[in-house]
C-alpha cells in the first residue's frame, strides 16, 4: 500500500465468533503470492524474514481461529475469527 493509504483496523461479533479485520488500501495480492502466505521464511520484501504470517496463522490455530483473506484491485483485507468462548461471554 502507498503512504497516502488508509489501514483500517476492527473488531467486532459475527454470529459465534469474534472478528479481527485488517484492510489496506493497496493494489492486492497477485494470485501467485497468495497461495504461498503463510508460508514460514516467504517474503516479497528485500529485508523481510518472511515469518510474520507463519507466526499469525501459528497463533490462529492455538486459539482454533481461522484467517481469511480477500483481496483485489481495491485493497485486502485479513479477517481472523476466534470463536466465542460461552463461559467468558456470559460473565
Amino acid at each position: 500500500m502507498t503512504s497516502n493509504g488508509i489501514l483500517t483496523i476492527k473488531t467486532y461479533k459475527d454470529k459465534e465468533t469474534v472478528v479481527l479485520q485488517i484492510k489496506d488500501e493497496g493494489q492486492g495480492i497477485s494470485p501467485e503470492v497468495l497461495s504461498k502466505l503463510g508460508t514460514p521464511f516467504f517474503t516479497t520484501k528485500e529485508t523481510g524474514t518472511g515469518l510474520g504470517l507463519a507466526i499469525c496463522y501459528s497463533v490462529a490455530k492455538r486459539h482454533d481461529a481461522q484467517i481469511e483473506i480477500g483481496t483485489g484491485d481495491e485493497g485486502t483485507t485479513f479477517s481472523t475469527r476466534f470463536p466465542l468462548i460461552p463461559s467468558l461471554t456470559n460473565a
